[in-house]
Formats: structure tokens, C-alpha cells, sequence
């Protein structure tokens, strides 16, 4: 018999596939290393188990520990946030693969295993995400059965039908307490870390729109209450970029705005610059579902009003959110696609931001600009001029050339080809060198209209950067040089205009995007993307679906109304496992004739001559005719009945003929008092 503390092969085969599930279930999210130590702490495992390795020694452990977390601060740069503090917790479970000597260590590892397959929902709760994560708990409940195991011989598939009869057993109940249980907050807070950030960033540079162009993930997507507008109004304004270093663009400081407070938060009384923003026609009501960014700015079309109370509008015209959004993140919007932005003046100081240069860097677009301006005084000619020579000279594509230090020179006056980056950073700063206040805006242009739910998917290929320009009387004013280049990037859908281009997707080799010109599998893709889209808004506004239902149900939410509601639904929930443990149990399987002679045993304890544990039928006979000699023929008689019943061919009379004995047997104390005198 195999000792308490061994492991059972079985259990060992289903917790080292429980720990190869949970690399595959956070390889998006760990440094790779990570993942390959985990899978050779699982091989080393397997070789110890087969005593072709030793443990290793205490020296080993210590310097892999301090490997780990060495290699953690390196490719993080810090322990604090999400994702380091993931890895750091990976790292300690793969170690302690590697110091497995009982089961009680098993045991440890297996618990530790259910904690990493959940921490998988704070990165994606997608659909699928959600069903690979239910699946992934089988195999650790199956090693936890196992492990439990009473011998060593059972197979792997048998621990596993047994955990998913407990799993199945245990849905109803969790599925009452999915529904009546109370949503609360996080019990603790995450920090988190600009890195992980996810689609456009916090700052612009060459090449930067483009490595976003060849990726094919979901930005956001976004229901409108009527219908979807024109695809060349789709700008979805994200961030705004004043500063500029020669290179690289950035937000201006919040503190450099001198007119009041930065952030207008609704449930505030409204900023002084909010007067600034002159809204006209009729309003777009919509909903924005964002995927996880690990960043605060929301996206949003023109001159937004927020009905969130956890976003704010910025005063350069955004939204952004009062945490960094790290799960998706759904808010009603506002907004006003005819407009006006701040069209009576702009501040001195003002001035000095949207007309900032770094000195040194493209003299030859300042003096051009400079000449241009004076041939050229009228503003709206100016930028006709400019666009009309990107019209006539520029190629947008996907793969422009490298830039050195002066790169609007050599954008405008050499390569000439560039993605949208490159020509609303090159226009802004030729119109700051003609005295023209100009910024960089971006966000993401358009988007794929689903054929069948109406609601509009923006993919991160739809990622854009323009400019806006500031013209006394008509304030800022939102210039595309992008679609001067290509009107039908602006027109049509980014994927349809670079579909057979090369380099498109390139970034996201397995997305279905590559097969949208197969009608079927494109079908199956918009189908699979509005089931995930549906689960998204019913996962984000449980909340108050769950609200609904309990107030319709109980006619109010109380602590006394929910417990009598948990106890009826869980007492239904559990009512099929008490069936089946009922129907399972353990049945007797003694037959007639073994409840006979259950009878007769009784009779005779009853006078004092109990049957011993294990005692055959003429062994317990011999012992009565030693105490009892008066009962000596009728027991023998019973004895000699039973033991021709039950060891040659049972037949009906035999089991007759001993219950007709048995009936007329009746042993009395006298029989064995007056044996013993």
C-alpha cells in the first residue's frame, strides 16, 4: 500500500499539466523566460519522479530565486503593478515545482494553481477567455482528486471523470450565488505601470502609427442610439500634443494652462473655458466599450460631455478616466460634430505653447515656412497650399523610410513617403514655423461597421494622428494632410483600402483579418466578435441587471430578503446532488437467505452467544454446542440448512426450509443456564 505522504502517479500527471496549463494561460503577459523555466521545473519534475534526476540542492534553489527576481526588476525596471507582480507570484510557483518531496507539497503547489488561473480574468474577460479559464480548473480539481486517491493504480481518466461530476454537481449552487450574491469591489488596489500600455500611447514619434496599423486587435467598439455617421466624421479624438522636442511629440503639461482648473469632472460645476466650446446642431448619443489600455484618456468623437461620473473632460477638449483603464471599460457619451473650439482669442501664454520649436532642428522647413507665410498671408491659403503639395508629391504607406535628426526636412523635402504620423507632425510643424498655433491630435479615424448588430468596431489599424489649427473667429479647426494624400483612407475602411498591401497585419499573423475576402469565414468572424461584444456589455452592466431582477424578484434588496432568497435557491440548487448521493449510496447487497441467518444470529445473541467478527456459521455452531448443549440439533440443523443453500446450487426450498427452522427456533437463557451449571 502506497504511504500517505507519496505522491500517486496520477496526481502528479494532472498537477504537472495543471502547471503547463497556467503558462499557457499567462504566456501573453510573462517574459518569456518565464514561461520556458516553467516548463523545464515541470521536465525536471517528471525526471525526479522517474529518479533520474536528484532534488536540487538548497544552493540551486536560493540562486534560481534570486535569478528570477533579478531578471523580473530588469524587464520590468520595477516590482510595483500588475503584470510584475503576476510574474513575480508565477515565479515563486514554478520554483517551488522544483522542492516537491510529499504530497502536502503537492497540495500547496495545487492551491496555488487555482489562484493563477483566476488572476488570468484580471487581464481579459472575453468570452473565450472566460470559457478557457472554467476549463482550466478541471485538470487541478482532477489532480486534487488524486491526490486524495486510495491507491496507486487508478488511471488519469478516472480522477478526471470525478472532478467534472463534482464540477457539474457544483454549478447550480454557483450559479445562485453568481445571481443572488452582492457585487463588491476589489478588495485590494493594483498599481499600475505606463508600460503596459496598450495602443496609442502618451506620446508620438515617427514609425509609432505605423507599428499600430499592422495590428489587427480591437481598439474599442461603440453603439450609437440612432444611426452611424458618415465615415469620414468618425475622429475619435484621444490625446492632444503641444510639446515637441525635434523628434518626438507630447501632452503639454496640465499645470502650463493658466485658466483654471484642467480636468471638469460632471458632478462639478462647470470650468470657466467649458464657455469656450460653442456646441451646434443636433447631439450623438453613444456608448463607448474600451478594451484595456493601462491608461487613463478615453476616446471620443468632437466636443464630448461625459455621463459618467468617473470621466472627466480635459481642457484640451478629451475624456479621461479617473483610474488607468485595466479591464473593459464601458461609458456614455455626448457629443456635438458641428462646433466650435475657443474661436474668440487665444492667451499670450497660449500662444507661446502652440507655437513652440526646438531650436536646431529643421532649418529648412522654417525658412520655407517663413517664405511661404509671406507670399501666402491668409491662413486657409496657406494650408491649401501645403496640402495640395502633399496632394501632388507624397505616397502614404506602411512602410516609410527611417528619419535622422532633422525629420520634417527629410520628410518633406526627401523620402516624400510616410503614414499618417509623419504628415500630421511635419504639417503642425510648418505651420508653427509660418505663426500658425497648430497641435498634433490622435486617436483613431473610422471604423468597421458590424452588418448585422449596428454597432462599429475599431480596430487598433484604425489608429490616426491629424492637426488642428487655430484661426482668429473660427478657433480650432481640425486638418487632415493624411486625407490630402489618400482621401480614401478617409472614405473607406483602413482594412479595405490596405488589405493587399504588404505589411498590413503584420503585427497580428493569426488574426481572422487576413481571411475577410473568404464571405463565410468573414461571416464567422463579425459573428464571433458580436457574441464577444454582447458577452462584454452583459459582463460590464451585470451590476445592474442583477439589481433588476432582485428588486422585481423580492420587491426590495435587504440583508434578511437576500439570506431567505440564498437559502431557497440554494436548497433547490442543491436538491439534484442530494438525489444522486441518495440514489449512489452504498445499497445492501445481502440477499434472502443472508437476512435469514442475520435473524438467526440475533436470536442467539440476544440469550448471550453473540456471533464473533469474522466467525463462520459452523465455527459459531461448534462454540454453541459447547455452551448451549440443549440447542445443539436445532442449530446444527439451521447450520447444516445454510450451508447447502449458500454453498451448493441455490434452490427456493433450501431458503424455504431454513426460514420454516428458523421460524420454529426459539432459544431461551435457560437453554444456556442450565449448560453452565
Amino acid at each position: 500500500m502506497r504511504p500517505l505522504w507519496q505522491i500517486p502517479r496520477d496526481g502528479l500527471f494532472w498537477l504537472l499539466i495543471s502547471v503547463l496549463i497556467s503558462i499557457a494561460l499567462h504566456f501573453d503577459h510573462l517574459p518569456p523566460w518565464v514561461a520556458l523555466a516553467g516548463i523545464v521545473a515541470a521536465l525536471w519534475q517528471i525526471q525526479l519522479y522517474r529518479e533520474r534526476w536528484r532534488q536540487p540542492g538548497r544552493l540551486l534553489k536560493w540562486s534560481l530565486a534570486g535569478a528570477c527576481g533579478a531578471g523580473l526588476l530588469l524587464h520590468y525596471g520595477r516590482m510595483t503593478g500588475l503584470e510584475p507582480m503576476v510574474a513575480l507570484l508565477f515565479s515563486g510557483y514554478i520554483l517551488k515545482l522544483l522542492e516537491i518531496h510529499h504530497r502536502r507539497d503537492a497540495l500547496v503547489l495545487l492551491y496555488l494553481s487555482y489562484l493563477i488561473i483566476i488572476l488570468q480574468s484580471l487581464f481579459s474577460t472575453t468570452i473565450g477567455a472566460s470559457l478557457l479559464v472554467l476549463m482550466a480548473l478541471l485538470p487541478v480539481t482532477a489532480a486534487l482528486v488524486a491526490m486524495h486517491g486510495s491507491t496507486d493504480n487508478s488511471r488519469p481518466a478516472t480522477a478526471l471523470r470525478t472532478a467534472l461530476s463534482m464540477t457539474l454537481q457544483a454549478m447550480p449552487l454557483m450559479l445562485v450565488m453568481f445571481i443572488v450574491m452582492p457585487r463588491i469591489g476589489s478588495l485590494w488596489a493594483v498599481p499600475q505601470q505606463n508600460s503596459a500600455t496598450t495602443g496609442v500611447s502618451d506620446s508620438m514619434s515617427p514609425g509609432d502609427m505605423t507599428q499600430l496599423g499592422r495590428s489587427g486587435a480591437v481598439a474599442f467598439r461603440v453603439e450609437f442610439d440612432g444611426p452611424i455617421p458618415a465615415q469620414h466624421k468618425l475622429y475619435w479624438r484621444g490625446l492632444v500634443f503641444s510639446s515637441f522636442d525635434g523628434r518626438r511629440w507630447e501632452q503639454q503639461a496640465s499645470k502650463a494652462y493658466q485658466d483654471g482648473q484642467f480636468l471638469q469632472w460632471p458632478n462639478q460645476p462647470l470650468a470657466a473655458w467649458d464657455k469656450m466650446i460653442v456646441r451646434r446642431g443636433q447631439a450623438l448619443s453613444y456608448r463607448v466599450t474600451l478594451e484595456a489600455t493601462h491608461s487613463p484618456w478615453l476616446f471620443a468623437l468632437s466636443t464630448p460631455v461625459s455621463r459618467s461620473s468617473s470621466v472627466a473632460l480635459s481642457r484640451d477638449f478629451r475624456l479621461v478616466n479617473n483610474e488607468p483603464v485595466v479591464s473593459k471599460l464601458q461609458y456614455p457619451v455626448t457629443s456635438w460634430l458641428e462646433h466650435q473650439l475657443e474661436p474668440s482669442s487665444l492667451p499670450d501664454w497660449r500662444h507661446n505653447i502652440e507655437l513652440a520649436l526646438p531650436a536646431g532642428y529643421n532649418p529648412k522647413t522654417r525658412a520655407i515656412a517663413k517664405q511661404w507665410r509671406e507670399e501666402t498671408p491668409d491662413i486657409a491659403a496657406l494650408i491649401d497650399r501645403l496640402l495640395g503639395l502633399f496632394n501632388r508629391e507624397f505616397i502614404y504607406t506602411l512602410r516609410p523610410p527611417a528619419l535622422g535628426k532633422h525629420t520634417v526636412d527629410e520628410f518633406l523635402w526627401g523620402t516624400k513617403k510616410g503614414f499618417c504620423e509623419f504628415y500630421a507632425s511635419s504639417f503642425v510643424f510648418f505651420m508653427r514655423a509660418a505663426g500658425v498655433p497648430a497641435r498634433v491630435v490622435v486617436g483613431y479615424q473610422g471604423g468597421e461597421r458590424h452588418p448585422s448588430e449596428n454597432y462599429l468596431l475599431v480596430h487598433q489599424y484604425d489608429a490616426h494622428a491629424w492637426a488642428e489649427v487655430w484661426i482668429e473667429g473660427q478657433g480650432w479647426l481640425r486638418v487632415d494632410p493624411t486625407a490630402a494624400v489618400a482621401p480614401q483612407r478617409i472614405e473607406i475602411s483602413f482594412a479595405d483600402l490596405f488589405a493587399e498591401r504588404e505589411g498590413f497585419l503584420s503585427a497580428s499573423p493569426f488574426s481572422l483579418e487576413h481571411l475577410r475576402d473568404i464571405d463565410w469565414l468573414n461571416k464567422l468572424r463579425l459573428k464571433l466578435d458580436a457574441m464577444d461584444y454582447a458577452w462584454s456589455k452583459w459582463v460590464l452592466g451585470y451590476e445592474n441587471i442583477q439589481n433588476d431582477f432582485l428588486l422585481g424578484l423580492l420587491g426590495g434588496i435587504t440583508p434578511q430578503r437576500i439570506a431567505l432568497l440564498l437559502l431557497f435557491a440554494g436548497g433547490i440548487a442543491l436538491l439534484p446532488v442530494f438525489i444522486m448521493l441518495y440514489l449512489s449510496r452504498e445499497k445492501s447487497t445481502r440477499d434472502q437467505l443472508d437476512r435469514l441467518f442475520l435473524q438467526y444470529c440475533t436470536r442467539l445473541e440476544d440469550i448471550g452467544l453473540a456471533r464473533k467478527p469474522g466467525e463462520g456459521p459452523r465455527d459459531f455452531a461448534e462454540r454453541i454446542y459447547q455452551r448451549a448443549p440443549s440447542l445443539t440439533v436445532p442449530v446444527d440443523t439451521l447450520t447444516q440448512l445454510y450451508e447447502s443453500a449458500r454453498y451448493s446450487e441455490i434452490k427456493v426450498g433450501d431458503v424455504q426450509r431454513f426460514k420454516v427452522a428458523l421460524k420454529a427456533f426459539k432459544p431461551s437463557r435457560k437453554a444456556l443456564l442450565s449448560s453452565s451449571c
